[in-house]
């Protein structure tokens, strides 16, 4: 397990800001091509500022949200292990995927230490810090987050993605105790997070429900970025709004509706939804001992698809706009 120490380190460095000479050097012993720092300055921020936000807030918690409750969890679980890590590298929160990474090789280190001087008590501790990071806190959302990297970028961020997802399982594999059933379960939120707001029959009503809903994995099982938003329009040639993306998938909704393409937009997204629901079963099937921790990903994912099928039924006619 000492060999991941490294990689930790490196994968943990390259979400956390831009790549420099040292890390491209490095990235050449475990990426498939060399990659140039001009080009992926620009690509760090496109991806990881307006797209894929990097913090297990955004995926877990309930509000969607950035610095919401469940960062503040994360941090109290680093300190009941011991950890400062991300607390001096600038990050707004702790459950940033490069704090919870590093994390992980402080961990691993401890536990190598541990074995030196014999001390096993020590070493089942760094084991259960380990266990709990990645059954609790970085399993969850993990797939989720690279998945939506792999899906708009294929170069550097997406081998990067990669890479996570293969150090992640065989780590959390080797230490799965035998009879361990880890598990995992969405923060309670003020609302019922499991079904549609019952609100008014009105379509527009409707539309906002459903914009409310896809747009918080932790309601969805979904995650939309910008550029996935972007790639909807521009596929059913409908005018884009580059803005926060609530916004912008309003906006779409509505010009959908305007140009009677409110159906297939509908079926657009229940597509993407069950690509994304591939996602959870692919990792399921790679690792069933782990697949409990993403069952309720795949009730959350499930309900949004036959959500989107029955709106873009309900829809085939043509209807007012949504957001009148």
């Amino acid at each position: 397990m000492e060999n991941l120490i490294p990689l930790y380190h490196f994968l943990a460095r390259a979400y956390l800001r831009p790549p420099d000479d040292d890390l491209l050097e490095l990235s050449q012993d475990v990426l498939s091509k060399d990659f140039s720092e001009d080009d992926l300055q620009d690509q760090f921020t496109w991806l990881f500022e307006f797209n894929v936000y990097p913090y297990a807030s955004v995926f877990i918690d309930p509000s969607g949200m950035l610095n919401a409750p469940w960062s503040g969890f994360v941090s109290g679980v680093f300190r009941a292990l011991g950890l400062e890590v991300g607390a001096g590298a600038g990050l707004a929160a702790n459950d940033h995927v490069s704090a919870e990474l590093e994390a992980l090789a402080v961990l691993l280190e401890r536990e190598a230490k541990a074995r030196e001087s014999q001390d096993n008590l020590a070493v089942a501790r760094a084991q259960h810090g380990q266990r709990s990071l990645l059954y609790e806190q970085l399993l969850p959302w993990l797939p989720s987050f690279t998945n939506a990297i792999k899906r708009i970028d294929s170069g550097f961020y997406g081998e990067l993605a990669a890479l996570t997802e293969m150090v992640v399982l065989n780590h959390s594999g080797h230490l799965l105790a035998e009879g361990e059933v880890p598990a995992f379960s969405f923060p309670a939120a003020e609302d019922d997070i499991s079904e549609l707001p019952s609100i008014a029959k009105k379509k527009d009503g409707k539309a906002r429900a459903v914009l409310q809903r896809l747009i918080t994995p932790a309601r969805s099982g979904m995650f939309l970025s910008r550029e996935d938003i972007t790639q909807l329009g521009r596929r059913l040639n409908l005018p884009l709004r580059f803005a926060e993306r609530s916004f912008m998938l309003k906006h779409l909704l509505a010009a959908a509706a305007d140009q009677d393409s409110l159906s297939k937009l509908f079926d657009d997204l229940g597509q993407l939804a069950a690509t994304q629901q591939e996602v959870f079963l692919n990792w399921q099937r790679e690792e069933p001992r782990l697949a409990p921790i993403w069952a309720i990903w795949q009730e959350k994912l499930e309900h949004s698809i036959a959500e989107l099928n029955k709106l873009a039924e309900e829809n085939k006619l043509p209807s007012k706009k949504p957001f009148e």
